[in-house]
């Protein structure tokens, strides 16, 4: 008893400082969590909703508390949110405790509620805001103990009913492992064991299925066509958690030693309760085990689960055979007394064996300790949503502005600012999870079309380095493969003494507008004006091509001599290109197999050549490991290519130059050349010419044009402030923290900018 309140104490402790180290609370979810939990105070009850990912039990608990208290306040209701989950987490410790000490004896116990105490998965979900699906972890190890407890049948029945009720009412995810967990349980239980203590069980399965058809039923009857193919084939971006969820990353970011002292345990374990014929504990481990650890690879049978979610249910069955295992160490000169014949050093050798088997087993607790801590330490910085900067700008919001007006936020502080501000947002979120177009384009200043293959993205910032981008989607993720930044586009000319002058084009004033809008038919335009020149820039795509088509139209205001317009695309790190196709100087080589300038230190290289010299007017770039295609069709010839790499051989840029000679006053000179960029089975791509590369892989759609930019969504939303977390923003190429000309700064914290639209 006495081990049971200090480990309490310690965990209860833990979690409370931890949860305490991020700001007001860690990671993103607790900010909706309080969001609905507010909701429900607010309405007096629980609204129901069609499509239920979130079922109410966590939210309505929350809520009680926060009536109990006679406050929403965001510092009292974090406070409150500390109290509960800590509680939480020592109810999981006290159930894994139980189980072990019934099943194993106290010794495994002790050790089972250390290991759940360093256990990373469960401190990372806590760290994350997965609250309610930690709810339900918490009641899936209490059923265990249920199970494996000697009660009277119908104080066990009704206990197993309530507290399958609560699982199905916690969190969908966690009812998802609980039904696959029970099911084995049950089928096997039941054609071995009485009919009575069949009726125990079907407690669960009745205590579950009202919880499932209460809070579910309207959402299977409406969604009964597609529910399957949605949860299991169609969620193709969960391909992109696969790394997170190999042997070196359960290693490395979740388990450490544990994750092979628990397999260890496995023939410990069948051999210690079979010596008690206790099947059914053989069963309940073992499912908790295997079921979670093959949806976390449910990937090698072609399903789109989840998968790193699942690690979270393994965290407590790994902790327990690691208990096992560790535990088992200690009897090792126990064993050793038995099988030893009697000798003259027999003693010594079983003292030098207690010895080392203490020294190991605390070797054990060290290192998974030390583990523990390293990864911990940068959990803080990591979640770190909720800081007290963007309370202070959520604040100031609130107080110089009526509720009204629409505030958006970039992923940090993202939900959190409508608690701080009482204003409806919009944030940013991980297109991992969804995407909000709206709130990423007002926070990146962007305008795009998308026609459903591809996207043509127009950046409008002061940055110098913003310019037009090109995705395609790669597992239901649009991503980025080519891009023109503004700062690499220049004008050259040759000035009345002789001498050249290189204009950047991220110098000139620079104007983003639609040209042509309509269903079928996008036509983007980049205007660079500058007193000498303006270059106009029109991006084409069209609803039924992913080809996008791009026309130059340079126009002096003077005449100018020798002009020529050099264009850098670069190819997107994230892709890696190594192959080329370019008739006459590559054929799906590397830059370094032909190469004509190796820099001193030997980190890049270039083929600089005549565009003479290339065979036709396509050029291809391939990222064998990605199946990633990109395809540059010139309509006008250049006059200068340089193609280059790094020296891992990713080949990075393709610079193009156009050598237009003299234009006249308002005269001008137009070039232009056809951009394809997509993923597709290439298994016979070097079977086709380059000419023939347009045509084959073109992916025709019938979706209509999506036209998406910041200035219009400003105006139809009413969107008054765009917060912006300095540190915390996503790493893309053109998303930094310097917003269109089209917003002004009005607050600044130092970390959190907040500006105020020119609606």
């Amino acid at each position: 008893m006495v081990f049971v309140l200090v480990a309490s104490s310690i965990l209860f402790s833990l979690i409370f400082y931890e949860m305490s180290t991020a700001g007001i609370l860690p990671g993103n979810d607790p900010a909706v969590h309080l969001g609905k939990s507010a909701t429900i105070v607010i309405n007096q009850r629980v609204t129901y909703n069609a499509v239920p990912w979130y079922p109410p039990l966590f939210h309505t608990i929350v809520a009680a508390l926060q009536i109990f208290a006679g406050t929403l306040d965001v510092f009292a209701s974090a406070f409150i949110l500390k109290l509960l989950i800590s509680t939480l987490y020592v109810l999981m410790l006290l159930s894994s405790y139980l189980i072990c000490r019934k099943l194993f004896g106290i010794g495994v116990a002790v050790v089972s509620a250390v290991f759940i105490i360093l256990s990373l998965p469960l401190i990372e979900m806590i760290f994350w805001g997965g609250y309610a699906n930690f709810l339900g972890l918490a009641y899936i190890a209490f059923v265990f103990y249920i199970i494996t407890k000697e009660l009277h049948d119908v104080k066990k029945m009704f206990l197993l009913f309530v507290a399958a009720f609560t699982i199905v009412m916690s969190h969908q995810l966690a009812t998802f492992v609980f039904v696959l967990l029970f099911v084995p349980i049950f089928i096997i239980n039941s054609l071995s064991g009485s009919k009575r203590k069949t009726l125990v069980y079907l407690s669960v399965i009745v205590g579950a299925g009202l919880a499932i058809f209460a809070w579910y039923a309207q959402m299977f009857i409406e969604y009964s066509n597609m529910i399957i193919e949605h949860l299991f084939f169609a969620m193709a971006e969960n391909i992109y958690n696969i790394p997170e969820v190999g042997l070196d990353a359960l290693i490395r970011n979740n388990f450490g030693e544990t994750l092979f002292l628990g397999f260890a345990a496995i023939p410990i374990t069948l051999v210690w309760l079979k010596k008690k014929q206790n099947i059914k504990a053989i069963i309940l481990l073992f499912a908790w085990l295997v079921i979670p650890l093959i949806l976390s690879q449910s990937y090698l049978f072609g399903l789109y689960l989840p998968y790193i979610r699942f690690v979270y249910f393994l965290a407590t069955p790994i902790s327990i055979l690691t208990a096992i295992t560790t535990y088992s160490l200690t009897k090792t000169p126990e064993v050793l007394e038995k099988i030893v014949k009697k000798t003259k050093n027999k003693k010594t050798i079983i003292m030098l064996t207690k010895f080392l088997s203490l020294v190991l087993v605390a070797v054990l607790f060290v290192l998974q300790a030390s583990y523990f801590v390293e990864r911990t330490e940068s959990f803080p910085d990591f979640y770190e949503r909720a800081t007290i900067q963007s309370y202070y700008a959520g604040a100031w919001i609130k107080e110089h502005s009526p509720s009204e007006g629409i505030v958006v936020s970039s992923r940090s502080p993202g939900s959190w600012l409508n608690i701080f501000s009482d204003h409806h947002t919009l944030e940013e979120t991980n297109p991992l999870y969804s995407r909000n177009p709206i709130a990423e384009s007002v926070v990146y200043s962007f305008y795009e079309a998308e026609n459903g293959g591809t996207v043509l993205r127009e950046y409008k910032q002061s940055n110098p380095k913003a310019g037009q981008e090109v995705y395609t989607q790669v597992y239901n993720i649009w991503k980025t493969g080519i891009s023109l930044p503004n700062d690499q586009a220049n004008l050259i000319y040759v000035d009345f003494y002789g001498r050249w002058i290189i204009i950047p084009l991220n110098t000139t004033e620079i104007t983003v507008y639609w040209k042509t809008q309509t269903e079928n038919e996008a036509q983007l335009v980049t205007e660079y004006k500058h007193e000498l020149f303006t270059v106009t820039k029109i991006a084409t795509l069209l609803s039924n091509s992913s080809i996008i088509n791009v026309n130059w139209v340079v126009q002096t205001h003077k005449t100018l001599a020798n002009i020529k317009l050099t264009l850098t695309h670069n190819m997107n790190p994230i892709f890696n290109y190594q192959e080329a196709l370019a008739p006459g100087i590559l054929y799906w080589q590397n830059t370094w197999d032909n190469v004509t300038y190796i820099n001193e230190n030997g980190h890049w290289a270039v083929i600089e050549t005549s565009f003479d010299n290339l065979q036709g007017e396509t050029i291809a770039y391939f990222a064998p490991e990605n199946q990633i295609l990109t395809v540059i069709e010139f309509n006008d010839p250049a006059d200068w290519l340089t193609f280059g790499a790094l020296e891992n051989k990713f080949m990075d840029i393709l610079r193009v130059r156009y050598e237009l000679g003299y234009i006249n006053t308002g005269e001008t000179q137009e070039i232009s050349y056809s951009i394809l960029l997509c993923t597709s089975d290439f298994s016979d791509l070097k079977r086709y010419d380059a000419s023939e590369l347009m045509q084959k892989y073109e992916q025709t759609t019938e979706t209509a044009i999506q036209e998406r930019d910041f200035p219009s969504y400003i105006e139809e939303y009413g969107i008054k402030f765009v917060v912006i977390d300095t540190e915390k923003l996503s790493e893309q190429l053109f998303q930094i923290a310097v917003p269109s000309p089209d917003l002004d700064r009005i607050y600044d914290t130092g970390r959190i900018l907040t500006h105020i639209t020119k609606k």
